[in-house]
């Protein structure tokens, strides 16, 4: 039973890690060799400008890939990025995508959880949305569960006295992931440390995730 790690930027294969790696839709064309696992998308920062016909041409073909899981890392940074009307647009095309691959989403979410709770609503997608790199306070993480996300915990998790770690404990273990991101944080630190806060041995911790990963991306180990 490997440790899910479920938004890297790492490429490095470890024998008992099954990391997804997170692609940009221009890295699919040039990235030698494919990761096992990876997802696919257009990144909030970088959806000005574009031209979304070739971009969802693009995006369809890139989903069919025998490694690809999930689309992300998509979403909305209502601090970073072009006007939130242009993410939006390439954020809907790329949902569109997704909920006709049957595919789950990796969501990028900065100061915009209104707004993906909202869109989550209006469009009743069936596939799984997962916040990655979940940094917020424990009414927040009720409102997403509340609306079907599924929350990823990072390298914050680590921080005594960060509002995440009590998030995580007001967390089901049905909605729950774990991720490096960017970081050098290794993902086996972070379910040691979340058995901690929750009581709970390890081994409980990582077949929940585990089984959270077969749910949600299809049995892809």
């Amino acid at each position: 039973m490997p440790y899910i790690d479920v938004h890297t930027h790492n490429h490095a294969e470890m024998e008992d890690q099954l990391r997804i790696v997170s692609l940009r839709l221009e890295e699919t064309s040039v990235h030698t060799p494919s990761p096992t696992h990876g997802s696919v998308g257009i990144h909030p920062w970088d959806a000005g400008g574009r031209d979304l016909d070739q971009d969802r041409q693009a995006l369809e073909q890139a989903v069919e890939a025998s490694w690809c899981v999930a689309v992300g890392e998509i979403g909305l940074d209502r601090v970073h990025g072009p006007v939130l009307k242009q993410q939006r647009r390439v954020l809907d095309m790329q949902l569109d995508i997704a909920a006709s691959a049957g595919l789950p989403v990796i969501l990028h979410c900065v100061r915009a959880h209104a707004d993906l709770m909202q869109l989550r609503k209006q469009r009743r997608d069936v596939n799984p949305w997962i916040i990655h790199g979940f940094t917020g306070h424990a009414e927040l993480a009720g409102q997403l569960l509340d609306m079907d996300f599924h929350l990823s915990f990072g390298s914050a998790l680590l921080e005594i006295g960060s509002k995440v770690r009590k998030a995580l404990t007001r967390m089901p273990l049905d909605r729950l992931f774990f991720e490096s991101d960017e970081s050098e944080v290794d993902i086996r630190r972070l379910y040691r440390e979340a058995a901690d806060l929750l009581f709970r041995e390890e081994e409980e911790i990582r077949g929940a995730v585990a089984a959270n990963f077969d749910r949600c991306f299809g049995g892809h180990r």
